[in-house]
């Protein structure tokens, strides 16, 4: 770890200790958290053109009560380094470019030495996958973000952020602000390749119960919603009912639909993840995006057999066939909880004979990706 990861990482620290909220209480009824509906492609900006869709984004973050862009922030986004201009926003050859350039311009009574680009969506959407396919720049200096944010909840979902001094580290996380600030964040850093080199493809998935985070598909991070009491992140779709506590971060979700902005804004020595530009950052230079798509699932198909625990014949005699997705182990126990019988599987269906047992009521408990389900049978 370099000394500005050390730098980056120990400011992290420090905001999330700052912000750190005590977790909220919930009686949870129990069930599948999980979703499984095919995604729907419900908004989509793949930059064919040769000038910005207006009718899909603006280029400022619009915090006036217009939404348009006659406030010093709204073209600064506070402290960072640059102003962020309608002309550093250009779309030709099938991609948008959010350009950067050493460039002294005031807005208002801010003045800042360099310039560059940002969109924002003029429509919100509470759930889906969120998905960009890009090309970042390098240098020290540079700060791409790919988020979401407001809705009427303060919700704020980071895909990424890097200090592109080191294109190989990224950070994700969400939070949750409200009129006096940041009520309760979290997030993780990741390595992995440099992302400068080439276009790919970084996608969150928010879901009522889960944030998934994916590089190129792949899943590197996940914020859960449910916290057992014992402080575990429930990660598993088959959940009991009981009392769980809260993620205080995680997105409220009720009728709470955030904006998508991608910008590439410029630190300056007070900024996380990355600080001024130096003599080695490159400029003119830009983020460079392929596309940008949100989906959402199709709830018309519908389709919950992940929790379900099916038992036949029951009641039985002698053999009971018991079927479940994706089981590891089958264990039979009698009423006092005792344990009977034992048996690891590695298929969704299985049979055990239960001849010698006597009569009376038993429970099945099956262990499965999805979290452990139990239910009961009669034998006769």
């Amino acid at each position: 770890m370099n000394k500005y990861q050390k730098t980056y990482l120990l400011i992290f620290i420090l905001m999330l200790l700052i912000i750190k909220a005590y977790p909220q209480a919930t009686d949870f009824t129990g069930g599948n958290i999980c979703k499984n509906e095919d995604w729907v492609l419900v908004f989509n900006d793949e930059f064919d053109g040769d000038s910005l869709n207006t009718l899909k984004w603006i280029t400022w973050f619009p915090y006036t009560a217009t939404g348009n862009d006659s406030c010093e922030y709204c073209r600064t986004h506070g402290d960072n380094g640059m102003v962020f201009l309608d002309s550093n926003v250009v779309v030709n050859n099938g991609t948008l470019k959010l350009v950067t350039k050493r460039q002294t311009t005031t807005w208002y009574t801010a003045t800042r030495d360099y310039t560059s680009g940002m969109i924002h969506s003029r429509v919100g959407y509470m759930y889906g996958r969120f998905e960009i396919r890009c090309k970042i720049p390098y240098g020290m200096g540079f700060w791409p973000a790919f988020w979401v944010f407001g809705g009427g909840h303060g919700t704020e979902i980071d895909c990424f952020e890097f200090g592109c001094q080191d294109p190989k580290h990224l950070h994700m996380g969400c939070m949750r602000w409200g009129d006096n600030g940041a009520i309760a964040g979290t997030g993780a850093g990741y390595d992995g390749i440099d992302y400068s080199l080439d276009f790919h493809v970084f996608s969150f998935e928010w879901e009522p119960f889960f944030i998934v985070y994916k590089i190129d598909g792949v899943e590197v991070y996940r914020i859960c919603r449910l916290i057992t009491l014992s402080g575990e992140d429930v990660t598993w779709c088959c959940v009991h009912g009981g009392v769980y506590n809260l993620q205080p971060a995680f997105p409220k979700g009720d009728d709470d639909r955030p904006y998508i902005i991608v910008n590439l804004a410029i630190g300056t020595d007070k900024t996380p993840f990355t600080k001024a530009p130096d003599n080695s950052t490159s400029m003119p230079n830009q983020m460079e995006v392929d596309y940008i798509r949100v989906y959402q699932r199709d709830t018309a198909k519908t389709m919950d057999f992940e929790c379900q625990v099916s038992l036949m014949p029951n009641p039985t005699t002698n053999t009971l066939i018991i079927k479940c997705k994706k089981m590891s182990k089958v264990k039979i126990l009698n009423v006092l909880g005792e344990l009977l019988f034992t048996m690891p599987v590695s298929s969704d269906m299985t049979q055990v004979d239960v001849g010698t047992l006597p009569k009376g009521v038993y429970i099945v408990q099956v262990d499965s990706d999805n979290g452990p389900l139990a239910t009961k049978f009669i034998k006769f």
